[in-house]
């Protein structure tokens, strides 16, 4: 009866939909092996299952205009995180369309938290977490912070890959887990998702409407168009709190701490990134050289010489003078400072 419920409530729809295509994904081996070479572009790999009636239904489901805007909602939240996104899963050799999973896991949010525990733009467990290199404690929580889940993410979306040899399976392991899966596909001798039955409702939902999302936001171009929020990355030369961030850049706490919830007591470790959204920044200085310099935050533990610390990152003192407005010569103990340097080099950060 399951099975049969997207056929039915199709009647209650009025859609058309183009020609059908061959297939549905490109499992093939050699096609993913092209793009992980840099080949092909990996961002046509997913083919759209125009056919099955469980992506009919999702498609016309929303079709459905406040079904729609709230689907064009949470993507355009998810769109100032799509380039980081974007790069990622290029550079790991798979489909860019995938970024879209995110929207489907977290309406977009990177601190989205579900009933279950899984957190983050892409709701990793604990255990899954830790196991794909994230740090997950009391202090530091990676899995809210959107580069390092989106790679941890694409790592654990290869490996299934590599292990079921077709999309629509690999996504259906990522909500289901490869175990279930596994389990259905030796007890129905299937070989696809679409022949498998006994699983989760929100399996069976996952993946068509997966591909309904992928293909609504393909027709209308939505990921294509410009965005008013953009992040920008800095990095903390020293351990600094998000409050003493704050201040400094001049930008409200409660909009930087939205874009950095990995840092559970508002305290950023040495050699850590912070995101910033750029049209809340307050301090211009970081504006101007943001585009093709390094920007750093850097907060003595003891007062320091601004001649030392010039040394240590390779910058001139009169340049750290002028972007923080300094006259005198020291930085003292916790008084955090803006530092900019050319891209090349990185600079010892335990000072």
């Amino acid at each position: 009866m399951r099975k049969l419920l997207p056929l039915l409530l199709l009647f209650t729809f009025s859609s058309s939909y183009g020609e059908d295509l061959k297939g549905f994904v490109l499992s093939e081996s050699t096609e993913l092996l092209m793009c992980f070479s840099g080949k092909r572009e990996c961002s046509s790999l997913l083919n759209i299952p125009w056919d099955e009636p469980y992506f009919q239904f999702w498609r016309s489901y929303y079709e459905n205009k406040w079904n729609r805007l709230k689907l064009f909602s949470q993507v355009d939240n998810f769109k100032v995180y799509y380039p980081i996104v974007k790069r990622i899963l290029r550079e790991e050799g798979l489909p860019e369309d995938l970024a879209l999973l995110a929207v489907i896991e977290s309406n977009g949010k990177p601190w989205a938290v579900s009933k279950a525990g899984a957190a983050g733009l892409w709701q990793l467990m604990p255990g899954t977490a830790r196991r794909l290199g994230l740090k997950v404690s009391w202090f530091i929580d990676e899995r809210f912070d959107v580069e390092k889940s989106t790679r941890a993410a694409a790592k654990y979306l290869k490996e299934l890959y590599e292990e079921f040899g077709r999309w629509d399976l690999a996504i259906a392991a990522y909500n289901a887990g490869p175990g279930r899966i596994k389990e259905r596909l030796k007890k129905l001798g299937a070989d696809e998702f679409w022949d498998l039955t006994k699983l989760p409702d929100e399996t069976l939902n996952y993946v068509p409407k997966f591909y309904a999302v992928l293909s609504l936001i393909h027709e209308k171009g939505f990921l294509n168009r410009p965005t008013k929020e953009r992040l920008i990355k800095i990095k903390v030369a020293s351990r600094t709190s998000l409050y003493r961030i704050s201040r400094k850049l001049g930008v409200p706490f409660r909009e930087l701490y939205r874009f950095n919830r990995q840092f559970k007591r508002k305290v950023v470790p040495s050699g850590y990134y912070v995101y910033v959204p750029e049209r809340k920044v307050g301090n211009f200085a970081v504006l101007k050289y943001y585009k093709d310099k390094k920007i750093f935050l850097y907060s003595p533990r003891r007062s320091e010489r601004i001649t030392k610390i010039a040394r240590t990152f390779g910058v001139s003192p009169s340049l750290i003078r002028k972007l923080n407005g300094l006259r005198r010569n020291v930085v003292y103990r916790g008084e955090a400072i803006i530092i900019v340097k050319a891209e090349k080099g990185e600079i010892n950060s335990n000072g």
